[in-house]
């Protein structure tokens, strides 16, 4: 038997004291938050292993284990966080606060919430004793926020004993959508995620004296070519899978809003349709590949006209586009030679989970258990997470949580004042936890 009450207040002082130790990424510094993952569980007399894949880097795994008569489910979360700058914040950012019914701080909801849950569930039911037919298996890992080298990518390819026997990995981001003229809550489960493909626009020509400019300096041609990628949008796309969400999504929003969301791909050929759905930049990245000019170099020196200027541009690409034919298509938009188009660095094809399995089956059950009437979509993410590694390894991997947001809160996420509400942390740790007893209890 499960006392939930005293589990959920467990689980609020877990995670205030997993807050409360800064792994920002940059340095990570992750073996301090494995250290105190193990320490947890060896409270419990569940053992763990940690592999630094370099100095302070740390990867801890913990293996519950059932009688091996289906596959393992690997419950993985970063243990990095990005920065928080502490001018902006109300609070201290690795305090730990608690104010007004929330918990406030870095990791709040990205992700070392979803971390505490997955590790005082599974702990909830080893002291149940409760034999189990699958492996679960706690996964904490580095450098999520800076591309997963360190993390999910070394465990993959340097660990993978830690995934044996696994046949599921669960992960971030998502969960209960509740926002005010929504007619039902929406249940979004993550199988799939948008990659990368990072690229470089290099312009070269001669440098000179800042007073004396000409049309062609290499910022100059920088400048415009990047002015023409930018107003050459590429046309939609619509993904089966991204379908299947917004015709979701059409039976929660306000009456009328979600008009032509039934067919896609037939609606994007009413002009106006398509510019009040495009004008929605989440909208947008979920049916094309996306291009956003985030870094800028040129002259050292204010009066220097430089002999070369670099445009960093983050790429993200949309399932089924090739990086081949995406390259082809920015030097064509950009029409001059004299700008060398490249890739940063090796492409991430997007893989994808099935939206049928019985862990995606479960994992909706728990969402309308924790919200009666909840509305299920499958998502794609318009950024990127450790599962894309998982899967390749040959995984069904799922993003998913069993707490209720608002939009107020998803923007907190990477923003100030990042926090959850202490309801959210007591009801979802009880959610993961009859999840997991759905799928793995004997």
């Amino acid at each position: 038997m499960i006392d939930w009450r005293a589990l959920g207040d467990e689980t609020v002082g877990l995670l205030q004291r997993y807050l409360a130790i800064d792994t920002s990424n940059p340095p990570g510094n992750e073996i301090a938050g494995a250290r105190f993952l193990a320490e947890v569980l060896a409270a419990d007399g569940i053992g763990s292993e940690t592999a630094e894949s370099a100095p302070g880097r740390a990867n801890l795994v913990a293996r519950v284990a059932g009688d091996g008569s289906l596959g393992g489910i690997v419950l993985h979360h970063h243990i990095d966080v990005v920065y928080a700058d502490r001018r902006y914040w109300t609070v201290d950012p690795f305090g730990g606060v608690i104010k007004d019914g929330y918990l406030y701080g870095r990791g709040a909801l990205d992700m070392k919430s979803t971390g505490i849950l997955q590790v005082a569930a599974v702990l909830a039911i080893t002291r149940a004793r409760v034999p189990l037919k699958r492996d679960l298996i706690l996964l904490g890992t580095a450098d999520e926020e800076a591309g997963s080298a360190f993390g999910a990518r070394f465990v993959a390819e340097q660990r993978p004993a830690w995934l044996a026997g696994a046949e599921y990995a669960l992960s971030e981001l998502a969960g209960i959508e509740q926002d005010r003229g929504y007619r039902a809550p929406f249940g979004i489960i993550i199988i799939s995620e948008k990659t990368g493909l990072p690229l470089k626009l290099t312009a070269r020509s001669e440098p000179g004296h800042g007073s004396q400019p000409w049309p062609d300096t290499a910022p100059h041609r920088l400048v415009r070519a990047l002015g023409r990628l930018l107003a050459a949008e590429r046309p939609p796309r619509v993904l089966p899978e991204i379908q299947e969400f917004y015709r979701r999504l059409a039976d929660v929003l306000p009456v009328g809003e979600g008009v032509g969301y039934d067919d896609l791909a037939t609606s994007f050929r009413d002009p106006a349709f398509s510019a009040r759905f495009l004008a929605d930049r989440f909208r947008a990245a979920t049916v094309r590949t996306t291009f956003a000019v985030n870094m800028l170099r040129g002259s050292e020196k204010l009066n220097v006209i430089p002999p070369e200027a670099v445009a960093d541009i983050d790429c993200r690409m949309l399932a089924g586009d090739e990086p081949a034919e995406i390259l082809a298509w920015v030097r064509a938009v950009i029409a001059d030679d004299r700008i060398e188009v490249t890739t940063v660095r090796e492409p991430k094809i997007p893989n994808l989970s099935p939206p049928d399995t019985e862990l995606y089956k479960a994992l909706g059950d728990s969402l309308r258990g924790r919200l009666p009437g909840t509305v299920i979509a499958p998502g794609i993410l318009t950024g990127f997470t450790d599962n894309w590694f998982f899967r390749r390894a040959g995984l069904q991997g799922y993003g998913w949580s069993p707490f209720v947001l608002d939009r107020e809160e998803y923007r907190r996420i990477h923003g100030n004042d990042e926090r959850i509400s202490l309801d959210n942390v007591r009801a979802g740790v009880r959610a993961y936890t009859e999840m997991l007893l759905a799928v793995a209890a004997a």
